[in-house]
């Protein structure tokens, strides 16, 4: 702002702006002083151990949301007078023209505090890629811009180049055309087989960074993606989410349900993030397996007792591990991940990837097939859930699933979460799946479907396998082993 009415001439106006923005910065002591003095009281009933230790986190986390908001709003001003940032409404301007003589800009996928996100198509090459513009006029840190061009990993979104020699910074990165894990444990559990592979993958992506140099800190839910293949991805930067309606006590309350114990109560430079994030895919297994986080509860306070019982109460740890009904190594293991002390689990998330590798997750020939088949056709097709889905309207207009299921197409969104429901489906080793299935976390119509339903959806799956799996007229056993899973399947019911 100052710069520009500089250059049209207008000094006074200038100079004026830059005293508002003085004595601004002057007012805003009386805040400062009041977050010191809660520091202080914050630090003085730690000294004096009258409060508990997730009890000081608490505040510590509602104290460190008013510096950051105070902060911001200072940043905001600050940058906005003395033109040290982007205009907001020219931003995506600017990053469209700058990119536009190398890729068609599509939507953005998502914006957070430092950088936006958008869905762009390489014009040389056609590729659909992710475009990373940093709204900050200083490009990457020294040390991520030695590593991150370096980082080849299945499991890690891969950054393909970048335009830094001019601002808008910008970044290209693969793109993922997933869903974020969060999303799918809305529709439920996943199977044993699958968890356990997503854990083994997550635990050498982690590993593969640590050994660069970059531990992952605060991984979350919302920030794995599983792509088309059902498998894992994560990101060096930031993935954002739609934060709308997230308020600081979700943001609390999010942290208490997937923080370690020493990160609520350790300096963030004494954190061993190795172990950190053991105890994190601890966590993710139950949830992943039940549909549940282990620490769940409406509120803060609720989410706080849950952990107070697990690590203060033997008899109820024990009772809440072994209703997770898991075979004995399984349980092992995991027990070993969510010990309260970072020194009794693994001694790196390599070894922890080496056990799972050891546990024996294949169930009947038969299921196993059946599970190759589908995980064949997720890899082939993108979008085989969409024909899935047109296939059970037209054969089946008695059962009117198009009323049913509220519309006659399947949203993009709901088609990646509806692969994870479909996995249930086949998942007939499980003695309780077929609860599960019937019990879905809701999509509309999908929850209480009948036995002639099953069976409908079972029969037009073989359908679909049977029209886009390369390999069935190759070996006429698969076809065997999706009769027989759908005669299991059925008795069950």
């Amino acid at each position: 702002m100052i710069r520009k009415l500089v250059q049209e001439g207008k000094l006074e106006e200038a100079i004026d702006e830059l005293v508002k923005l003085h004595e601004s910065m002057g007012a805003n002591g009386n805040t400062l002083a009041l977050l010191r003095s809660r520091l202080t009281q914050l630090e003085d009933k730690r000294l004096k151990n009258i409060a508990k230790p997730e009890e000081l986190n608490i505040e510590m986390n509602r104290i460190t949301d008013s510096f950051l908001y105070f902060y911001e709003n200072m940043e905001e001003r600050v940058n906005s007078v003395l033109d040290l940032k982007y205009d907001v409404k020219d931003f995506d301007k600017q990053v469209r023209l700058k990119m536009m003589r190398h890729f068609e800009m599509k939507e953005v996928l998502g914006s957070g505090t430092s950088a936006v996100i958008y869905r762009a198509k390489e014009l040389s090459s056609g590729k659909t890629v992710a475009v990373r513009a940093l709204k900050d006029i200083k490009p990457l840190s020294d040390v991520l811009s030695k590593i991150v061009y370096q980082i080849k990993h299945r499991n890690i979104i891969e950054v393909l180049s970048s335009y830094e020699s001019d601002i808008p910074f910008c970044l290209v990165l693969e793109y993922i055309n997933g869903i974020t894990l969060d999303n799918l444990l809305q529709v439920g559990y996943f199977p044993r087989r699958d968890t356990i592979s997503i854990i083994r993958q997550l635990c050498d992506a982690l590993y593969y960074l640590q050994n660069l140099g970059i531990d992952l800190k605060n991984l979350r839910p919302s920030k794995i993606i599983i792509d088309h293949e059902l498998k894992p991805v994560v990101s060096v930067f930031e993935i954002f989410k739609d934060m709308r309606g997230f308020s600081r006590l979700d943001k609390i309350k999010d942290d208490l349900i997937y923080s370690s114990p020493e990160e609520l109560s350790v300096e963030p430079e004494n954190i061993d993030y190795d172990k950190v994030n053991q105890f994190l895919m601890g966590l993710l297994l139950i949830e992943m397996i039940t549909g549940e986080p282990l620490f769940r509860g409406n509120s803060v306070a609720e989410v706080m007792a849950h952990r107070q019982q697990f690590f203060t109460k033997p008899v109820y740890r024990r009772s809440q591990l072994k209703a997770l009904n898991l075979p004995k190594k399984l349980l092992t293991i995991l027990e070993r991940l969510l010990e309260e002390d970072p020194t009794k689990r693994y001694s790196s998330l390599v070894e922890l990837e080496k056990e799972l590798y050891r546990l024996p997750i294949h169930g009947e020939r038969s299921t196993e097939v059946v599970h190759e088949s589908y995980m064949r056709c997720c890899a082939k097709n993108r979008d085989f859930i969409a024909s899935f889905y047109g296939r059970l309207f037209r054969e089946h207009p008695e059962r009117d699933y198009v009323k049913r299921f509220g519309q006659t197409t399947v949203s993009k969104r709901t088609r990646k979460k509806l692969r994870v429901m479909l996995l249930q489906l086949i998942d007939v080793d499980n003695p309780d799946a077929l609860a599960n299935f019937a019990n879905i976390k809701q999509y509309g119509g999908h929850a209480g479907l009948e036995k002639l339903d099953f069976s409908n959806f079972l029969y037009t799956l073989k359908a679909e396998m049977e029209e886009n799996d390369f390999y069935w007229k190759r070996d006429p056993s698969i076809g065997k082993a999706w009769d027989e899973v759908i005669k299991r399947a059925l008795e069950k019911l």
